[in-house]
This record gives C-alpha cells, structure tokens and sequence, in this order.
C-alpha cells in the first residue's frame, strides 16, 4: 500500500491534533494545577537524573529565564534541589527530591487511570490498534527527536 504526500500529510496532522487533546486533558485530569512542562520536566529528571537548568530549557524547547522560573517554583514546593555540578563550580544541577519523585508517580497514576478509563470504553478491536499503535508512536517521536535535535 502507497502513501500519498497528503496522506502522509493528514495522517501527520491527525497524530499531532489528537496528541495535543490528549497532552491537554491528560495534563488537566492528573496535574493538579501544575503546567504540563512543569510535569514534562519532573518526568524528566526522575527519568534521566540531575541535569543543568539550560539542558531543561533546551529538552522543553523554552528560553533559559523561563526554565529557571520554573525551576525557582518546583524547589520552592519541594519538589526538586539544586545541588553543585561536580564537573562545573560554577553549575549546578537540578534533581528531583523524594516529594518530587512521590509526586511525579502519582501524576502518572492518575494521568494512565484516566487514560485507560477512556480506552475501556472503545471497543475491543480499537483497543487492540491503539495496543499496537503506542509502540509506533514512541518510535515516531524518538525519531522526530533526532531530527529536531540533531
């Protein structure tokens, strides 16, 4: 089967709106008042360990000052510290606290809970595609990482 460059296209586009919803209404069902990059970056750091506020920035494709207010907010709730860089005095790094790790683990809870409490009322075959469609999508967007990124 042969795909047109508008099929392409509208597939791309329907990936990218429904994704968006669903980042949106995930983010309002789990985040408990906490922007979606503010959950973006604590997922982050519990995946990817303590890293430097400009590494943040550059991840969540906003401006350093930005990064840095967020940054300020998050250690003023408890959910991250600072600590020096052992490569860089004059750096520091940004990690998750205990709070912060408990917090990021119940977010996802909620956010999955919501997000199967969806998934089980579409029908089993549809359940079946989104089964198989997740693993794609991962794929896709490791990919589209590489090329933003690289």
């Amino acid at each position: 089967m042969s795909t047109t460059p508008s099929s392409v296209t509208e597939t791309a586009a329907g990936i990218a709106v429904a994704s968006g919803t669903l980042s949106r209404l995930l983010g309002h069902a789990a985040g408990q008042g906490r922007s979606v990059t503010a959950w973006r970056v604590l997922s982050g750091l519990d995946r990817d360990g303590a890293q430097r506020v400009g590494d943040l920035a550059l991840q969540q494709r906003v401006a350093q000052p930005t990064m840095t207010g967020l940054v300020i907010r998050l250690e003023q709730d408890g959910l991250v510290a600072r600590r020096p860089d052992p490569h860089d005095g004059r750096a520091s790094l940004v990690e998750l606290t205990g709070q912060g790790r408990n917090e990021v683990e119940a977010y996802r809870l909620r956010a999955y809970t919501a997000l199967a409490g969806g998934i089980q009322t579409l029908p089993e075959a549809d359940q079946q595609i989104l089964g198989t469609a997740a693993p794609l999508l991962q794929k896709l967007c490791d990919e589209l990482a590489v090329q933003l990124d690289g």
